[in-house]
């Protein structure tokens, strides 16, 4: 019987565990079942002798592998393991894979066997799941290798599926290295991410694709270990968003802390990592050797120039960020520059350029109320449009400004045309309008103090996830 592992699968599980096998085995077309049967033994001696006690972290109690009916006696429960493995081998029950379709020469298999399958009455990788389904034998191997293609992250098991095969292989070999590494250096053998909030996780694998010039829609799966029940969180990445940090940050900050004029997006990221909503540098509880310490941001980062050290805590910009939220808030908070302003609308709220052309002419039109008092100015203009709190409030205010400047211009703010299509049109949301507008006057303008410590005041009370 020949085995043929080339195929993607569409389901994710057995399609993460397919790519782990070949990046594991170095092949994906074996001969013979004892060819096959090689590379297994070698996964299930790894599963029974070498996780450091860590094997319930995978495996179902009941499962062939730490079913107390072996007891103590590593051995017998390898022995028993591979006969189970032999017994499905040579089944051929006819009907369709749960997973593949492939008709015919199936196994009747379990959940209970399978790692990272059970805890619940749902299973983590299909919504079909019973107590016993066909399944082909490609799939089913590919199963067991699922494991070891994965990181642990946030107490949990993560794990990422692109159309870009480059960007499988890249997950699937960084993967595999370090889980061999682990197995040399008699250490838990899966592998450990060593980061505890998933948004963070995902962030610093785009990170690392976009310097290695790979870029696709990604899938990032976060699933539950089995004693936890089988809870799945789904988050998309697009290559537009991976795009978007290979233009604003093509190197993250490794070995030196970003400033706002040289690196402004990795600023940001850094700011939002280090302080909380007072202001102070964050903290984080992690277990160390069992007991619970608290870590400093100051000493865990600036102290030790540990600067990769920052994905480790929360982050409310990468958080938004990653699930899809506006990050217009922060832009304007931190008076972002309107190159980093307009590069976000446009590569990831697909703004027309249009749209933007006309709301900068009138943040330009602005201007000329400006008598050259800059905190005169922000306090009789900007303020008022940065109080709005409605369509119908920033249209008022709008048309307001737009009386003031025909008495010393004969330039409109804007034309009637304008206003309904570009500057509110319907279905588009005001705020964003009124945030990319605030967004362009604010670049122009100067802030002493006392300005800087109103605006501070005045941006401090609004929603952090304002659509």
């Amino acid at each position: 019987m020949v085995l043929d592992f080339s195929k993607s699968v569409g389901e994710p599980m057995v399609e993460i565990g397919r790519l782990g096998l070949v990046e594991f085995c170095g092949k994906y077309r074996f001969g013979s079942i004892d060819e096959l049967k090689e590379k297994v033994t070698k996964l299930f001696n790894i599963y029974v002798f070498k996780t450091s006690g860590r094997i319930g972290q995978i495996f179902s109690s009941n499962s062939k592998f730490t079913h107390n009916s072996t007891g103590k006696d590593l051995n017998k429960r390898l022995k028993q393991a591979l006969e189970f493995y032999d017994d499905l081998i040579k089944e051929s029950l006819n009907g369709y894979c749960i997973s593949c379709g492939k008709k015919d020469d199936l196994c009747s298999v379990s959940k209970t066997i399978f790692p990272l399958t059970t805890g619940n009455s749902n299973a983590n990788f299909t919504s079909n799941f019973s107590n016993k389904f066909l399944m082909c034998k490609a799939c089913m191997t590919s199963l067991f290798f699922t494991p070891i293609n994965m990181q642990k992250v946030a107490g949990r098991m993560g794990f990422m599926i692109s159309n870009n095969e480059e960007i499988n292989k890249f997950w699937s070999e960084e993967n595999i290295e370090k889980f061999n590494a682990n197995i040399s250096k008699q250490v838990d053998s899966l592998v450990d991410s060593k980061i505890n909030i998933f948004e963070n996780f995902i962030y610093s694998a785009i990170e690392e694709l976009q310097e290695e010039e790979l870029f696709g829609d990604i899938t990032f799966y976060l699933i539950s270990n089995v004693d936890k029940g089988s809870e799945i969180n789904v988050t998309h990445i697009s290559e537009n968003q991976m795009r978007f940090i290979n233009n604003v940050a093509p190197k993250f900050f490794k070995n030196e802390l970003p400033t706002k004029q040289k690196d402004e997006w990795n600023y940001l990221v850094f700011k939002y990592s280090s302080k909380d909503n007072s202001g102070k540098f964050r903290t984080r509880k992690e277990s160390i050797d069992g007991k619970a310490k608290t870590i400093k941001f100051q000493e865990d980062v600036i102290d030790n120039k540990n600067y990769k050290s920052t994905i480790k805590y929360f982050n409310p910009l990468i958080s938004n960020f990653i699930q899809g939220k506006s990050i217009l808030y922060y832009l304007k908070k931190n008076l972002c520059t309107w190159r980093l302003t307009t590069i976000y609308l446009k590569e990831i709220k697909g703004m027309r350029e249009e749209r933007l052309n006309i709301i900068k002419k009138v943040a330009d039109n602005l201007q000329l109320l400006n008598k050259n008092n800059d905190k005169e100015f922000i306090r009789k203009v900007v303020f008022p449009i940065e109080r709005t709190k409605s369509q119908s409030e920033l249209r008022t205010k709008l048309r307001e400004l737009m009386r003031k400047l025909l008495l010393i211009s004969n330039k409109p703010l804007f034309t009637a045309e304008e206003m309904v299509l570009q500057i509110l049109p319907n279905g588009e949301s005001w705020n964003e309008t009124k945030d990319i507008l605030l967004i362009a006057l604010y670049e122009k303008l100067t802030f002493d103090e006392e300005i800087e410590e109103e605006f501070k005041n005045l941006t401090t009370n609004e929603g952090e996830d304002d659509e």
